[in-house]
């Protein structure tokens, strides 16, 4: 039986294989971005591409160049502004596919690489996540591979290399993205940055999350289903999860079957005093979604963000829907109470005129005369018996949904619980208002943030209480929200783990501007002048510690380059002496010869076979994909020796054949 071993490829196959495989990197990395018909549009075409080159044919060139520019056309004719860049994308998909499909010169796979490029810049327009940072360098090492081997292709078609070249090829060709790693990482810590992004306009805005809305409307839905997804990410040190309340938006306005805000002012001193409690800073990584509410613990004093608006409810707001991922700082005084005397009473006593008059008698049933304090305690106490119960799952449906909620079926989520309560707080002419934000979160030990998901979110009431304030009551069943890490299992510890990493590529990369680099420097400089004072906020210290971490890599990497090119200057350096010795002898090698096609013109048989030893051991070292051992240099160095040997005994062999010695 004969056994047929592939020992080597042609060089243009080793090109249209990092070439596919450059396709597929497209076809992945931007999938879920665009409309899936592109990427199988792609992927089909180059299917058809190794069917063509398996069949020899090829499709006439001109044909698909009428193709590209009709194609050019119909994308410029359908063009969006509001997504430019999707646009882009989609017809540099097409494009790339109507590439493969010509019969590929050498300018044919420059022009896939580069449209290639094209698509991962794309990307980095739609989404810079930790993904977006592998498909980059996949996509580097790829393109580095690739132009090295179409060099080879460029110069002899029909090249071919064993599979040790190939692999020997491919493990030195990958020194050079190495490299350029760690350098990329000093450059980007050192190099300056305008104190503005430039090309914001071809960003496209991200998704919008659902979740948190700026209204809350009762009997529309009997099912709500929990969502996952994250909404914010806020650094600060763990504190008492009776704390976590993340205050976003306040209601005032009932008619009935929902709640909304009918008046906000701005923030004045003189009207509402700020609220006394211990002070906590928080940094605050928010998601795009549909509304202009930021967020921050209850109760919010100060948003450092550029338009940021303070309201006189002790929210805060931006003039717009939020669109993009957003960081601020935001400072809190804990406390569930804001000192305010004078209020709209008609606003925060406003009930509908079809009220029902079960629920009106229930509120004056619970009414303790001349008391505030102790009616708020029965109306909580009322709404934490037993009769009712949380529920995100059979809530009620109905044209009078508090009415259901109250007396028929007495299952809701927080949005019921919290206009019970508020309700009956105005039946009793005690003022109070809906306060809507998320609660509790997961606190991540590695990372020092809380995460907090689009389930989270929640609505709570506040009572206007005499002598006191705005005085935060929640009436929903305690423990709904809260959640700790170890009580989730192992595979939430894991996408822990994932998000601290996606954390810190956010909070340390993406938003490395200008003004911190400045800070970074000036802190640095600062140290070295009076060591005593150098210190760091915690993301900056991050930022410090990655940089150094950077500064080894590389010194790590310039160290092996270092270690591995000194092997090679000595390898090298024994087979210079090699062709010196040669040389001398009379034998000089042409740049554009084999070593073993040089030795054929030896015409000295035991010179030339002292000489092939040589070679032959210097190929199977070298091409062999092994590193030259100081045992391998004197070896080396012995039979390169034996030249000599062998040139005295040809000289003596001429001496013989000299007539009269």
């Amino acid at each position: 039986m004969i056994t047929v071993r592939f020992t080597q490829m042609k060089v243009r196959t080793v090109v249209d294989v990092f070439t596919y495989i450059t396709g597929v990197l497209c076809i992945v990395a931007v999938s879920g971005h665009i409309p899936s018909i592109y990427p199988l549009v792609l992927f089909a075409a180059m299917g058809l591409s190794v069917y063509l080159d398996v069949k020899k044919v090829s499709i006439p060139r001109w044909v698909l160049t009428v193709v590209s520019v009709a194609v050019i056309l119909y994308f410029l004719i359908r063009i969006d502004v509001q997504d430019l860049i999707g646009h882009i994308m989609e017809a540099l998909f097409v494009l790339l596919g109507i590439k493969f499909l010509e019969r590929r010169e050498v300018r044919d796979f420059m022009q896939i690489y580069a449209l290639a490029l094209f698509v991962l810049a794309g990307l980095g327009l739609m989404t810079l996540g930790m993904a977006f940072v592998g498909y980059l360098l996949v996509f580097f090492f790829l393109l580095s591979l690739s132009l090295i081997f179409l060099t080879f292709y460029s110069q002899d078609k029909e090249l071919e290399l064993t599979n040790n070249t190939v692999r020997t090829m491919i493990a030195r060709c990958l020194w050079i993205p190495l490299l350029a790693i760690p350098l990329s990482a000093a450059m980007f810590v050192i190099l300056p940055r305008t104190s503005y992004p430039i090309l914001t306009f071809l960003n496209r805005p991200d998704k919008a999350r659902a979740g948190f809305t700026d209204n809350v409307k009762l009997g529309q839905v009997s099912d709500i289903q929990e969502d996952e997804r994250i909404i914010f990410r806020a650094t600060m040190d763990r504190i008492d999860e009776s704390s976590l309340y993340w205050r976003g938006i306040t209601l005032d306005h009932f008619d009935g079957t929902s709640w909304r805000s009918t008046r906000r002012g701005a923030y004045t001193p003189a009207r509402t005093r700020g609220p006394v409690g211990t002070l906590i800073t928080q940094t605050i990584y928010l998601e795009p979604y549909d509304n202009s509410s930021l967020f921050a613990l209850d109760t919010p004093v100060h948003i450092e963000l550029r338009r940021a608006r303070k309201n006189d409810d002790l929210t805060f707001t931006m003039p717009g829907f939020i669109d993009r991922r957003i960081r601020y700082t935001a400072l809190s005084a804990l406390s569930n109470v804001i000192p305010e005397e004078n209020i709209a009473l008609k606003t925060h006593l406003q009930l509908p005129p079809d009220l029902s008059p079960r629920v009106v008698s229930l509120g004056k049933s619970l009414a303790v005369r001349g008391d505030s304090n102790a009616t708020v305690k029965r109306i909580l106490n009322h709404l934490a018996s037993d009769r009712y119960s949380y529920s995100l799952k059979d809530l009620p449906v109905s044209k009078d949904p508090l009415e259901t909620f109250l007396f028929d079926s007495p299952r809701g989520n927080c949005e019921y619980f919290a206009s019970a309560m508020a309700v009956l707080l105005r039946v009793n002419d005690i003022p109070s208002r809906l306060v809507g934000g998320y609660h509790g979160g997961y606190y991540n030990e590695m990372g020092n943030y809380y995460l907090v998901p689009q389930k989270n979110a929640h609505v709570w009431v506040e009572a206007h209480i005499p002598g006191k304030g705005w005085v935060r009551f929640d009436p929903t069943p305690a423990g709904v929200g809260l959640s700790s890490i170890s009580e989730r299992g192992v595979l939430l510890k894991f996408q822990m783990f994932l998000d601290t990493i996606n954390y810190y590529w956010y909070g340390i990369v993406l938003t490395y501007s200008l003004e911190r680099q400045i800070s970074i420097t000036r802190t640095i400089v600062s140290g070295l002048r009076k060591p005593s004072s150098l210190s760091f906020s915690p993301l900056t210290k991050k930022t410090v510690q990655y940089a150094a971490l950077a500064a080894a890599a590389l010194g790590l990497v310039l160290l092996a380059w270092f270690l591995i090119a000194s092997t090679k200057r000595r390898e090298m350096a024994v087979l210079d002496r090699f062709l010196r010795r040669l040389k001398a002898a009379g034998y000089e090698k042409h740049a554009s010869e084999g070593l073993e096609e040089f030795l054929r013109r030896i015409g000295d048989d035991d010179m030339r076979a002292a000489c092939l030893e040589f070679v032959r051991e210097f190929e199977k070292i070298y091409y062999g994909g092994r590193r030259f051992t100081a045992d391998d240099l004197r070896r080396l160095n012995h039979l390169a020796g034996g030249i000599d040997n062998a040139e005295i005994r040809a000289k003596d062999r001429m001496a013989d054949l000299t007539p009269g010695q």
